[in-house]
Parts: structure tokens; sequence; C-alpha cells
């Protein structure tokens, strides 16, 4: 083997391999002064040769980072051994992390003489880190918002839950399986006591509770809503009505139960049927005083028909004729006092009706009257009205006739019209025709009346309000008729307004809707 001696390698030769180099390189000596600083750090740093070489750290970077790099020096040479170290090096706007690999550097003798510094920039990978750090601290707070979100709605939840006024349960495969405090105090069980039980001991009896299920459950099975009352028993033996109110947790996974709601409405039960009670009675007996009433009042009118047939003087003629206007008049409060005691008694009966037909009907019954005062009345009835239209006609009837006669009664001369059209009505709001199924019918009795003050037009709708005393006593009437006609117009979803100037007449406007029939 032959002993080639070791030449060392020009300095040029060394500057440029390491100028080549990608990577951060420096060298430094014993005493921390920069001897050597490759390009690649140079430029990463914004530096130049002069700037760095022969000076230490402290002239370079800011105290921090010196005192860092220092520090990392000062260990390799106590050491000496190499280290593999990472840190920040900043200069002027510039920040950059790197990796650093530092190594001892030793003479021909083995003493120290120097540090070695190779580093590869990881700021990206730094930056890639920090993100990531960045974004689960993030989705930590956001999971942790999240979870306290969660425990205060469980929190706020089970305090209504306990709290509620209403018998609350879940019922899985018709035994319960949580009940809140309510509903065991509904059926006078003690706390916990319910979980678990077969709601058969909710019922009377073993019928009730199958009954309950053939009826019901099917409708739960179809995702429907269950709303009734049932005859329930407590613990103590006791019966109650309750309402029922169960729906599915999930319609298309109903092994997962159902939620039920009870509410003890026994005095409530109680009171409507002593109150519908109440009113049959009430009905039956307006149905008797209506029969034994008339029954004498068609005996007077009935004699006094046959009297007039007889030769009378003409004294007794205007006794006869006297009488004959006080049973009218009798005969008017009676049927006023009965239709208004029939109001609310049930819903309007819909049935399809001709309403040119029945204006004109009314018309008709007052046009004898209205001929009596030398009153013109006449009826003005649009050409596209609705040949049929489905409703309350008895109502309707009932209305303009109240509507009318008042009119008729307190116009003293002049004329009273009757005028009605319709608009029928969309989905999207109202069209002048078209396939629609409501038509909207506007009748208008205006007159030429004594008209009404305005303080009159506040209390004219109210019952047994007729104005002044001087109007009953002028004009007669119970002031039924226009509480009775408002009423009966709201009861069908229709209204009634006003517009009248004392001694000039007044306008009433009777609104109301009305389906069409199928075309």
């Amino acid at each position: 083997m032959v002993d080639v001696p070791f030449t060392p390698f020009p300095p040029a030769f060394c500057r440029t391999l390491l100028d080549a180099s990608s990577d951060p390189m420096v060298y430094k000596d014993a005493a921390g002064v920069y001897r050597l600083a490759n390009a690649a750090f140079l430029e990463m740093m914004g530096l130049t040769a002069a700037a760095v070489l022969g000076r230490t750290d402290d002239a370079i970077f800011p105290p921090a980072v010196a005192a860092r790099l220092q520090a990392t020096d000062r260990q390799v040479l106590r050491t000496g051994t190499s280290a593999l170290v990472e840190y920040e090096l900043v200069h002027a706007e510039r920040s950059v992390w790197l990796e650093v690999r530092k190594d001892p550097i030793r003479d021909e003798d083995g003493h120290l003489i120097g540090i070695f510094s190779c580093g590869r920039n990881v700021t990206r990978r730094k930056e890639r880190v920090a993100n990531r750090a960045k974004r689960l601290r993030h989705e930590i707070q956001q999971r942790r918002r999240t979870e306290q979100a969660l425990a205060d709605s469980v929190r706020t939840l089970n305090l209504i839950l306990d709290n509620s006024p209403i018998g609350i349960s879940l019922v899985s495969e018709r035994t319960v399986r949580w009940a809140n405090p309510r509903f065991h105090d509904l059926f006078a069980q003690p706390a916990g006591a319910i979980a678990g039980a077969s709601t058969e001991i909710f019922y009377p009896n073993r019928m009730s509770y199958e009954e309950f299920g053939q009826r019901h459950y099917p409708q739960l099975a179809r995702g429907e809503r269950v709303d009734v009352v049932w005859t329930m028993r407590r613990a103590d033996g006791t019966e109650f009505f309750s309402r029922v109110i169960g729906q599915l947790l999930y319609p298309d996974r109903p092994q997962e139960g159902s939620i039920w709601l009870m509410e003890d409405v026994t005095e409530r039960r109680l009171a409507e049927e002593a109150r519908l009670a109440a009113e049959r009675l009430k009905h039956e007996f307006m149905d008797n005083m209506s029969h034994e009433i008339r029954t004498p009042l068609n005996g007077i009118q009935g004699m006094a028909t046959l009297l007039a047939k007889t030769p009378l003087s003409d004294e007794q003629r205007e006794f006869l004729e006297t009488l004959e206007e006080c049973v009218g008049r009798l005969t008017g409060l009676v049927e006023g006092i009965l239709d208004f005691s029939r109001l609310g008694s049930g819903a309007p009966v819909r049935t399809p009706f001709r309403p040119r037909a029945v204006v004109e009907g009314v018309v008709q019954s007052l046009q004898g009257v209205a001929q009596g005062k030398k009153l013109t009345l006449t009826l003005d009835a649009a050409p596209d009205l609705p040949e049929t239209v489905i409703g309350d006609a008895d109502g309707v009837r009932r209305v303009l006739a109240a509507l009318l006669s008042n009119a008729v009664k307190y116009t003293a001369h002049g004329a009273v019209t009757v005028t009605v059209a319709a608009h029928r009505m969309a989905d999207a709001g109202v069209q002048a025709f078209g396939d629609v199924s409501q038509a909207a019918m506007e009748f208008v009795v205006a007159d030429t009346g004594i008209g009404l003050s305005p303080e009159q037009l506040q209390t004219i709708f109210e019952p047994f309000r007729q104005g002044d005393n001087a109007r009953t006593r002028r004009f007669g009437g119970t002031g039924l008729g226009l509480a009775i006609a408002r009423q009966t117009a709201e009861a069908m979803g229709g209204s009634i307004d006003v517009t009248s100037q004392l001694g000039q007449g007044s306008t009433f406007r009777f609104t109301v809707a009305f389906d069409l029939p199928p075309t």
C-alpha cells in the first residue's frame, strides 16, 4: 500500500464548496467570532459578509437571539460534543426558524478552536405545525364551547322537565322508561317508582287499557299525533279525566319509543259538561217560553183579526188598531229576545244557496212597510254575483233583515238602498274571475234616515242600546237587532261596520266569504 500524503484543499475550493450548498453554514472561533459564513446564510438573513465576519452574535442579532445562540455554543465547547438544536434567528424584519447541527472543531493537538454550524430552514414546517396547533386549539375551544352549550341545554331541559306542570313520560312497548316528577304526582306514585312499570297500571281496568291501544297506537305507527281525553286511575284508586298527547320520538324508528304528555283536566271537563248542561237547559227553557208566549200572542192576534171582520164603530176600530200594533211590537220584542238567547248555540249550518234570491226575499218582505212610510226601497245587485254559494243562508237572511228593518224603521222620508257586490278570492289575493274556491260578498244597506252621532257609533252594536231614550219612545224595539246581526255575522266569519252622520243617514256594510261549489 502506498501512503499518499494528505494535501489540504485550497481555501478557494472550500469557499466554493460551502457557497454551493443551499443550507446555511457558519464557522465561529472559540471566542464566538464569525470567521466564515456561506452565501446561503447571508442571503437568508439579508446580511453581507462584511456585516458578519469578525463580529459576534451580540453585534448582529437582537439580545434575546444572541443570548440563545451563545448558550448553545458554550454547551458544545464545554462538553466537546455535537448538538442538534432548533431556534429562531431574527434580523431586521426577517425571521427564520433553523434546525442546526453544531460540531466542535479541534486543531491537530486536539484543542477546541471553534464551532461549525450547519442548519436547515424549517420555517415552513414550523408554520405548518403552528397552524395545525392553532387549528387544534380552535377545535378544542369550539368543542369545549359545544360541550358547554350542550351541558347548559341538558341542564335547562332537565329544569323544564322537573318543574313542568304537565306529566311527561318516555314509553317503549307500553312500558315506562322515564317519567318526570309531575307524572309521578299525577298518578300518586313516589319519585322513581314508575320507571319500568307497564302503562296498564294507569288505566281503570284491562279493557280500558286494551281499548286505548287498539284506538290510538295505530295512529302512532302512522307517525300521527295522539291527542285525546281519557279516563285514568291513580295508585290510590281515584279516577280522573286526563288529556293524553303522544307522539313517536322518531317516526322512522318506532322501536325508539314515544313521548307522552298527560294533564289532569277533570275540573275543566266537569265545568264544560256543566256549561253544556246549563246551555241545554237554557235552550229548553227558551223553547218552552217561546211556545208559552207565542200561544197567547197568536190567540190575541187571531181574535183581533176575527174582531176586525165584525161591525165596529170608528172608536172600536181605533182601539183594535192600537191592539194590533201592540201585539206586533210585543211579538217583535219576543222574537228579538229569543234570537239573542240562541246566539252561540251552535256552528252555522252551511248549505248551497242562491244569494240573489235570499237578498230579494228580504227586500220583498219589507217592501210593504217601506211603501207604507212612502219610502223608496231599491235593490242594486251586481250582474256577476255567483249563482250559487255555500254558506249559512239563514244567517245571511237574519243579518240583512236586521239591517234593512233598522234602516226602514229610522228613515222618515227618502230612500233605502241595498247594494250587493262580490269578488272572487284566490290563494294569492283577490282577482276578478278565475279558478278560485271562495267569493267575498259585500252587502251594503244605506238610508237617508236620522243618522248616528259619533258617541252612538261607539255603542250601536251593543245589546239593548238604541242611542237614547227618546229614540226608544219614538221608534220602539229592544235594541237587540244590530247586536244579533253583528254576532251572527262574526259567527259566519264575516264582519259589519257602519258610517253615519247625524241627520244625514247611515250606511251599514256586511262582508262575508262563501265557498263556491265545484265546477
